[in-house]
């Protein structure tokens, strides 16, 4: 009769790995008396896998208990400033209520309407970024309290940007022009500067 042997891979393994929080204390001298490496233990890779999964569980489970109470303590907060605001409210009063509910209506409208005025100002200075040959991604930077000084900031990043482009491509020209047999430039194939550049990408 054949004898089936049911065979196994062992894997070594640190229980260490699954320790609540890493010991605080020094490590022991390894030739003392307590010292010597840590205890192992051999798992088969689907124990392995469920001690990670394990471990993974429970360490996700912490996570979401902290976040849990952190949302628990802001809300009881809320609810204290809810009770203390409408106990304000209850001494004031009917007059009074009424001013300051107006006054925060009022306050909320002017807030709509600011984020309404910086949304139309921002589109506006992409479409100016966009006129000009600029990158859109810069009117975030480039946003100021009213469309002039918005424009004013534009028109002025043009020109540094501007200037910086024509350096970069004055060194690259010096860089690239050839000489001639008498040691001068050679510059019967020299391509322009705005040649050169749209060749580069470097302006548009």
């Amino acid at each position: 009769m054949m004898t089936i042997e049911n065979k196994h891979t062992f894997l070594p393994f640190d229980l260490q790995f699954f320790a609540e929080d890493p010991p605080n204390d020094p490590p022991a001298d390894p030739n003392g008396a307590q010292g010597g490496e840590p205890e192992k233990v051999e798992l088969t890779p689907e124990e392995l896998q469920k001690k990670i999964e394990a471990e993974s569980d429970r360490k996700l489970a912490k996570v979401l208990e902290k976040k849990q109470k952190e949302w628990d303590s802001l809300t009881e907060q809320k609810i204290q400033e809810a009770l203390k605001e409408k106990e304000r409210l209850s001494k004031l009063s009917e007059k009074e209520r009424k001013d300051e509910e107006l006054s925060k209506r009022e306050q909320e409208i002017e807030k709509r309407l600011k984020e309404i005025e910086l949304k139309e100002l921002k589109a506006d200075a992409v479409s100016d970024l966009a006129d000009k040959g600029l990158p859109a991604e810069f009117a975030d930077f480039l946003l100021a309290e009213d469309a002039a000084n918005t424009l004013e900031n534009i028109n002025n990043f043009k020109s540094a940007f501007d200037k910086a482009v024509n350096e970069a491509v004055k060194e690259k020209l010096r860089q690239d022009t050839p000489k001639s047999s008498s040691g001068r430039m050679d510059n019967s194939n020299t391509p322009s500067v705005a040649e050169l550049a749209q060749k580069h990408r470097l302006i548009k």
